[in-house]
């Protein structure tokens, strides 16, 4: 039983799923693919957890006492900076990967909060080994999730050092595009679960940069805005600004010291 599978025939509402999970995701989109946990014995229990929006999964320090899987929705992963402002790293959806920390016994590196009502699968980590013992490629997938996930921290922070505010804008609603078509979604009109200020934490830009570089895309007829429901009306446009052409007229870059 596969992860469209499960999606399809289980109810939000039901309180635990049993059997295997099969996530099945594009690497275009850099989604976590882990198939050998369609293999896993139907007994092994995968508990389901409802977050409400604003729920946090877990927070910075806590035991990390378990591996979970995004089963619907859209999460935040995050850390307090120094001068106790918010830094987002990531913003996980489904078939993402969470909870890694407990292989190596460390405690939770960041916060992760749901930014809308979401559903996680729980596999304890105390149930790990007895299910790579009856999967070995699981392990595996999770080398290859290990890889996958430092290929994406150095390509953000190449974005992060490299890239102008308009490539930065432009990649990450790209980047939302392909992960909505994966999901069998519309790539072209979607709604954005993350505040403007979360988007511009994760891009390095301040909140004032994110809000112009929204306005300009608009004016320029590039996207169309209602509230957080974002329509791409010119891909090709977004994508030739998101591979360094610079916008008809560029905003100033506003990045975050």
């Amino acid at each position: 039983m596969n992860m469209q599978t499960a999606l399809r025939s289980v109810p939000p509402t039901s309180p635990m799923v049993r059997g295997a999970a099969r996530l099945e995701a594009s690497d275009s989109c850099q989604q976590i693919a882990l198939p050998s946990f369609a293999a896993v014995e139907s007994a092994m229990p995968w508990t389901a957890r409802r977050l409400r929006r604003g729920a946090y999964l877990y927070r910075a320090g806590m035991p990390s006492t378990a591996l979970y899987v995004v089963r619907f929705g859209c999460l935040k992963s995050s850390l307090a900076a120094d001068d106790g402002d918010e830094r987002v790293l990531d913003f996980p959806m489904r078939g993402d990967l969470l909870g890694a920390d407990a292989l190596a016994g460390q405690p939770c590196a960041t916060d992760v909060q749901a930014l809308e009502d979401s559903e996680v699968l729980v596999l304890p980590v105390s149930d790990f080994e007895s299910a790579c013992s009856r999967t070995p490629g699981l392990r595996q997938d999770l080398y290859r999730h290990f890889g996958t996930t430092l290929r994406k921290e150095r390509e953000h922070l190449m974005r992060l050092g490299g890239m102008r505010a308009g490539q930065r804008l432009a990649r990450f609603l790209l980047e939302l595009s392909d992960r909505f078509a994966a999901f069998g979604y519309s790539p072209r009109v979607f709604n954005l679960r993350m505040s403007r200020a979360e988007i511009g934490s994760y891009l390095g830009l301040t909140l004032e940069s994110v809000s112009r570089l929204f306005s300009r895309l608009k004016d320029d007829g590039l996207i169309r805005v209602d509230l957080r429901k974002i329509e791409l009306l010119e891909v090709a446009a977004l994508r030739a600004i998101a591979a360094g052409h610079e916008l008809p007229h560029e905003v100033a870059s506003g990045a975050v010291a």
